[in-house]
């Protein structure tokens, strides 16, 4: 075999492992730089989640949870409307179960409970491939039933991925490289607080050197580095805790990117778009991996080649290669968002907690969750995902500042005999109380539309066409609401925008339709933005 073919091989190999290591090559290709954390019980963050920018976010049903049922309840209902949302295409949503290791109904419902919807799973604690094995069977029986995208409320049409924590117990770190090889897996990263607990160790750093982690923790961040390049998936880096240290923050992750890392878990939105600045190559890294592949390329796999006075060979070749794989296509060409290797110098200006507060707020520049012209298609159907339950005080409140002094919606001597003949059942139930006012179950039902269809995206609301109350609401019931467009069409005079028909329903906590209105607005088109 000549030198060059043996040369162009062995380029092959390293540029492109054997399918029997990457497990899930499809699902390699997605960038991780970050990898997000939510508390799954949480609606507000879980409202913002696919805002944030990050690669990856982790609904979280471990550590972050304490009531497991309500945060699996929340998770389905996010998980059910979240394919709407704007940002679902470009964010992978995975889903933290509880250990194997725990109680089987425990793992086994989050597991239920994040299938519809998400890409993969988090699994904690993993401390051997066989736990991966089973969750692998359980997950491709689920696959067969649902028949693999199936369904249509955006759950993934490839198989779902796993993400091991893998040094969370000692068996996990000795058994590492196994773990890295198992079924599924995408990616791995690495923990040490739990770790810390099972060695019964006092700290994970050392006070007295810049707060660098002990050896055998440092061991573990090496350790998962090796599996999974080993193993042919990719390495995430540990989290950083102390969210109001950006310098300390930064500096990891400088040092996470030049060792090899592909990404690092965050806890705070703010740790995003720094983390992405990082693992962005800088002007100087494109430019040398570019005259590096080039003049490889050009000497047609030729042994040794000059370069700036440094002698290149294959290692080189590969590795500038795998610089370029890291830059994003959509910013390649936009100078203004070339990533830097963060300066590792205290800088007064830059690394303050009051910076934080900055960067954070930049992490939502008047983010608009609504949907275009293009996208609101004849037929489609939004469920929407807040819910209110109304209040007597809601509706005093409402009906003295309209200045309504109706006594249906006042008085309850009035309203004692007005119920029955209303509901249509003769049920009693709601004895004594008031009506809702009917006003303001419009305004709600419009209220709840606007996050999934028209936040930031109206131009003006041009009126109703169509307003029913089917049946009344009550102090106490709990409504939920959907739009669906029944049509569209281009403005005549205004050609950046368009007007759209939606009509909007909402539904009480017993599934009677008690508002429908059918209304017009005149939207932006993406063109415009």
């Amino acid at each position: 075999m000549s030198t060059t073919l043996f040369l162009k091989q062995a380029t092959k190999r390293l540029l492109h492992p054997p399918l029997s290591c990457r497990h899930l090559s499809s699902s390699n290709v997605r960038r991780r730089r970050s990898v997000h954390f939510i508390p799954a019980d949480n609606d507000k963050f879980l409202s913002k989640s696919l805002t944030l920018g990050a690669d990856t976010i982790v609904l979280d049903l471990e550590d972050s949870v304490k009531n497991k049922q309500l945060g699996r309840e929340r998770l389905r209902a996010f998980l059910d409307m979240a394919h709407s949302l704007p940002g679902r295409n470009n964010t992978e949503v995975l889903v933290r179960i509880n250990p194997l290791s725990s109680s089987v109904e425990d793992w086994r419902e989050d597991v239920v409970a994040g299938f519809d919807g998400s890409d993969g799973f988090v699994v904690p604690k993993v401390e051997t491939q066989d736990e991966l094995k089973l969750l692998d069977e359980i997950l491709s029986d689920m696959e067969h039933c649902n028949n693999l995208g199936s369904n249509n409320n955006g759950s993934s049409h490839h198989p779902k991925v796993l993400l091991p924590i893998a040094t969370e117990t000692p068996l996990a770190v000795l058994n590492i490289a196994s773990i890295a090889q198992g079924p599924r897996v995408c990616a791995i990263t690495w923990g040490c607080e739990d770790l810390s607990a099972a060695l019964g160790s006092y700290n994970t750093r050392d006070a007295n050197n810049s707060g660098s982690y002990l050896d055998v923790f440092r061991h573990c961040q090496t350790m998962c580095l090796l599996a999974a390049k080993a193993a042919g998936v990719q390495a995430i880096d540990g989290v950083y805790q102390n969210v109001r240290d950006m310098d300390g923050f930064q500096n990891e992750a400088n040092y996470a990117k030049c060792i090899g890392f592909d990404g690092k878990l965050t806890l705070h939105p703010g740790q995003i778009s720094a983390l992405h600045k990082v693992f962005e190559p800088t002007r100087e890294e494109r430019e040398e991996a570019t005259a590096i592949v080039t003049m490889w390329e050009q000497s047609d796999g030729k042994g040794v080649i000059e370069f700036d006075g440094k002698m290149i060979d294959l290692p080189h070749y590969v590795r500038a290669k795998k610089v370029l794989a890291r830059v994003d296509a959509d910013d390649e060409d936009d100078s203004s968002k070339e990533g830097t290797i963060v300066s590792t110098e205290s800088d007064k200006d830059t690394n303050t907690s009051k910076d934080l507060e900055e960067e954070e707020e930049e992490v939502f520049p008047r983010v608009f969750m609504g949907k275009y012209f293009e996208d609101l298609e004849i037929g489609l159907k939004l469920r929407h995902f807040l819910t209110r339950t109304v209040t007597e005080a809601d509706n005093v409140f409402f009906t003295c500042l309209t200045l309504n002094p109706a006594p249906i919606h006042l008085d309850h001597e009035m309203s004692k005999g007005n119920d029955s003949s209303l509901s249509g059942d003769g049920s009693s139930s709601n004895s004594g109380k008031p009506l809702f006012n009917s006003m303001f179950t419009l305004a709600l039902l419009v209220g709840m539309s606007v996050p999934e269809a028209t936040h930031g995206t109206t131009v003006a609301n041009l009126g109703f066409s169509e307003v029913l109350f089917p049946k009344p609401v009550y102090p106490g019931d709990t409504l939920r609401a959907e739009t669906i467009i029944l049509d569209r069409r281009e403005s005549k005079s205004r050609p950046t925008q368009g007007i759209v028909t939606l009509q909007h329903v909402a539904y009480n906590q017993r599934g009677d339709v008690v508002c429908k209105a059918t209304r017009t607005a005149l939207m932006k088109k993406k063109q415009a933005r």
